[in-house]
């Protein structure tokens, strides 16, 4: 399968770079659980910005960070020089800049946002500019492809984002700040993490479900496609707000679109078994549907905000346990086989698959409660409790994969041919 995928796994980076952003990530959602648990009431304060960027930046960003430092060199033989150090001045940098940004949002102080620009800012274009110097020379597929344009899309995110932390700051700028916060939204959500999830999806559906491949042309377009509509909409909804809504619901059903042409493809798969990797992916694209569904209706009924702010967010995050119960088992494997050990576990014996269909079951339970919860507020409290408990097991699972990964290295042997 591997050999026929247009995978280049020699070129993989050491299994720390990867898992170091996972692991952080997880405890980023570990932390919004938390938070989530004793803020819910002031959903509509400086807490739900707090919020967001605990699930944007520590959760998303970092788990999508550390996919990108893996996949971008397997899927689209990408070269990073010297990936441990590069990775480790990313999410450090991401882990800082977030700190300084919520204590910002919190306590309202000029430094704290200057701080917070100048980590994230690092950070992101950091990211950006490895990956992006790197595939302008390599001969594209349609992830690779996508990829790329969800970094520049990333730092247009970016760039926003600074100039509204220095108006945030006092510093007189003299654009809209709420059109600002609609053209952040925008890059942030379908620009930067669903086109980033479509961009993987062409790849990995097919070689992990082995599922029929996307059409070509869909595929090789799409992203172009969702980055062009994005940006005519920063263009025109600066003169007429109308503009934004219209191209903001073409993004959404756009990408509602690949979402429905993903579940066909999951159900044309060929291999029978249902793991909780396929659960998550159906979860997630299922939960992005009902989401574009709800855009549309609330412009004809009120709609709660936190009902579409749980849905696009389970959407995101569905897809992350999806990818990260998928990476984990295989890259250990992959390390120590591509080493030559003998005691090199399995997959189902680094992840059993019982334990992620126990942490699906959980993260499931939280997405209906959270539906219920846009309605009934009260719920947010046992919402914020199942989240937090499926991202600590998430986070076990991770921490525990590292631990067999060393103990194989430290007690196991190599296979060594001997020719005379």
């Amino acid at each position: 399968m591997f050999q026929n995928s247009g995978l280049s796994l020699d070129q993989a980076p050491p299994i720390k770079v990867v898992l170091r952003f996972f692991l952080s990530g997880s405890i980023f959602g570990v932390v919004a659980g938390i938070f989530l648990f004793f803020f819910n009431n002031d959903i509509n304060s400086n807490y739900a910005l707090i919020l967001t960027h605990l699930l944007t930046l520590g959760v998303m960003a970092s788990f999508m960070f550390g996919a990108l430092f893996q996949m971008l060199p397997v899927l689209g033989g990408v070269h990073i020089k010297a990936p441990t150090l590069e990775s480790l001045r990313v999410n450090y940098t991401l882990i800082f800049g977030l700190i300084f940004l919520l204590n910002a949002f919190y306590f309202g102080y000029t430094a704290l946002y200057i701080f917070a620009s100048l980590f994230l800012g690092f950070a992101i274009f950091k990211t950006a500019y490895l990956m992006l110097k790197e595939l302008k020379d390599i001969e594209h597929n349609s992830s690779s492809r996508g990829m790329a344009i969800s970094l520049v899309s990333l730092s247009i995110l970016a760039i926003i984002g600074i100039v509204l932390l220095y108006i945030r700051a006092g510093y007189n700028i003299n654009l809209d700040y709420i059109w600002l916060k609609s053209m952040h939204f925008s890059f942030g959500l379908f620009g930067w993490i669903a086109l980033l999830i479509i961009s993987v999806s062409f790849q990995v559906i097919e070689m992990f479900y082995v599922t029929p491949p996307y059409n070509k042309v869909y595929a090789k377009y799409l992203p172009c496609v969702i980055l062009g509509v994005l940006i005519l909409n920063f263009i025109l909804s600066f003169v007429s707000s109308k503009a934004f809504y219209i191209f903001e619901s073409i993004t959404i059903l756009i990408v509602a679109i690949h979402a429905i042409y993903t579940l066909i493809r999951l159900k044309q798969k060929k291999r029978p078994v249902m793991d909780a990797t396929i659960y998550f992916w159906i979860l997630g694209l299922s939960s992005f549907i009902l989401f574009a569904l709800i855009f549309i209706a609330k412009y004809f009924v009120n709609i709660p905000t936190p009902l579409l702010a749980a849905l696009f967010t389970y959407f995101a995050l569905s897809i992350v346990f999806a990818m990260a119960y998928k990476i984990v088992p295989f890259l250990v494997w992959f390390h120590l086989n591509a080493q030559g050990y003998f005691d090199a576990p399995m997959m189902h014996e680094v992840t059993k698959p019982s334990y992620a269909k126990k942490n699906f079951y959980i993260f499931f339970a939280s997405f209906i409660l959270s539906i219920l919860a846009s309605f009934y507020p009260i719920l947010w409290h046992f919402v914020s409790i199942l989240f937090t408990i499926s991202f600590f097991m998430l986070l076990l699972n991770i921490y525990s994969a590292m631990h067999k990964y060393q103990y194989v290295l430290k007690h196991s042997k190599k296979f060594e041919l001997n020719i005379k």
